[in-house]
């Protein structure tokens, strides 16, 4: 019994600990972020490059392992954003806009440069090219999705999981496949 209200005590400590940290990191990058609205939550193991280019609107919300970063570009974010573990959201020296009332799931990439490919360069010294990303108002993400740059995901938009878009979607249509396609329209 004794050792049983030990574990339970520990467990409880290190939960207690564990929210401490989330609200320090929170509150540390709330004050380095462009703009940021209020209720800014992150969790432990997100991180944050160049935070002066990005806002973030009102309840946004990330699990742990966020890695964003604007370098040169930009990053918008709307209210009530909430997004799942190990999520990539890259910049570089484009613009992505994230709407209101999104939901990105885990493993996510939206990535609004790519590199080239030319066969007269070698892979490593290829250049960039930079886009922008938009995602409107009311859309979800599934899992393991790719954004590539030029897209914009319209309102109501649902992204497959493990889907690749690459081309803009249709305001409530759901995507899926490796080049996502839309598969039907969202409806009452």
């Amino acid at each position: 019994m004794i050792l049983k209200s030990i574990i339970l005590a520990s467990a409880k400590a290190k939960h207690i600990s564990h929210r401490l940290l989330c609200r320090l990191i929170s509150g540390w990058y709330s004050l380095q972020l462009k703009s940021c609205g209020k209720k800014l939550r992150l969790r432990t193991g997100s991180v944050i490059v160049s935070p002066v280019n990005i806002t973030v609107g009102d309840s946004f919300e990330s699990m742990e392992c966020l890695y964003m970063y604007s370098d040169e570009g930009e990053i918008n974010i709307g209210n009530n954003v909430s997004i799942n573990t190990n999520v990539q959201i890259g910049a570089s020296a484009g613009k992505i806009i994230i709407g209101n009332n999104v939901l990105i799931a885990s493993n996510v990439v939206i990535r609004a440069a790519d590199h080239g490919v030319k066969a007269s360069e070698k892979i490593n010294k290829q250049s960039h090219s930079t886009g922008i990303i938009v995602i409107e108002d009311d859309v979800w993400i599934g899992s393991n999705a790719v954004i590539t740059s030029n897209v914009t995901l319209r309102k109501g938009t649902v992204v497959g999981a493990g889907a690749v878009v690459t081309k803009s979607t249709e305001p409530y249509s759901v995507v899926a496949g490796v080049p996502a396609k839309k598969i039907f329209e969202r409806a009452d």
